[in-house]
């Protein structure tokens, strides 16, 4: 067998900068799959799907919906605009999306905003939902990994200073103690002032990082919108709680539905449609108790 030049074993700094890599990946894939299944679009006209919209408004934070007078009803990222009105908003855009460039020379490749087509936003500022996903991410790794990094400081063993005659006796020692041996004897002419024993004790607190991950997925579900109010069982929360936390959730929820909605109306009222948006209220999130499993009952192909 011939032997690889280029194999090398990972450094035990290597494969941690990996674990941490690997650990932000799934935070953020997991919770960039809950944050683009919150919503349900009704009656899309064919070849629009609904994960095109959400992937657009979490990493852009817009998109726009036309008819295209060749391929027919598409939504696609915002390109150039054109001059802002004195709202700011762009009079005309030009969409685009990969491998595809509105064209068409009647309209010098421009839409009429409002006329020819319709901004759906993520929210009022069309802000993406993607660098929260990013932070929340980077919290739940940084907590995920310290509490890796406590429980692998659970097994380090004590460090006995002894002499290389001491050693053996010690050594018979503690293996008559992992033996259940109720009486352990020693050599009469061992010298135990001279045995130093250094303890490396490292506190347990994996318990209280896990209760601190747990508030860090409860604050990005409510900035999500979803119901967390269950998944802490450290202690029962009084009704005043509660209902400040279901409003607050209802409020990061109303604040991405109602531009959607709005959407809807102004596509509807501009092209004959009857597109609806409603709130998917079917989402399963189970990452505490299973530390990580999520479950997404609809919209599984995002």
């Amino acid at each position: 067998m011939r032997e690889n030049k280029n194999y090398k074993l990972l450094s035990y700094q290597s494969v941690a900068k990996q674990l941490n890599n690997i650990t932000y990946t799934n935070y953020f894939y997991r919770l960039m799959l809950i944050a683009r299944s919150l919503f349900k679009w009704n009656n899309l006209p064919n070849g629009i799907n609904e994960k095109w919209i959400e992937r657009y408004l979490f990493s852009e934070g817009s998109c726009v919906f036309y008819k295209d007078p060749i391929i027919g009803y598409m939504v696609a990222k915002i390109g150039n605009t054109g001059p802002l009105n004195y709202y700011d908003e762009p009079t005309t855009i030009r969409p685009y999306a990969t491998n595809y460039l509105y064209e068409n020379k009647n309209t010098d490749d421009q839409l009429m905003n409002g006329e020819d087509c319709v901004i759906i936003r993520n929210n009022a500022d069309c802000i993406p939902t993607f660098p929260m996903i990013q932070l929340y991410s980077a919290d739940l790794t940084n907590i995920k990994r310290t509490i890796d990094t406590n429980i692998e400081g659970q097994k380090m063993p004590i460090i006995i200073k002894c002499t290389d005659k001491q050693k053996l006796s010690l050594k018979q020692a503690i293996k008559q103690k992992q033996d259940n041996e109720p009486v352990i004897y020693g050599d009469k002419n061992l010298n135990t002032e001279d045995i130093n024993v250094l303890k490396t004790d490292t506190p347990i607190v994996f318990d209280k990082l896990q209760t601190q991950k747990t508030n860090v997925l409860n604050e990005c579900l409510t900035f999500l919108g979803i119901n967390n109010a269950n998944t802490d069982k450290r202690e029962r929360l009084v009704t005043n709680e509660v209902d400040s936390n279901n409003e607050m959730i209802q409020i990061n929820s109303d604040v991405m539905l109602e531009t959607r909605k709005q959407a809807c109306k102004e596509i509807n009222k501009m092209f004959g449609l009857n597109i609806s948006v409603e709130r998917r209220n079917d989402l399963k999130i189970d990452l505490i108790e299973s530390d990580e499993d999520i479950e997404l009952k609809e919209g599984d192909d995002i």
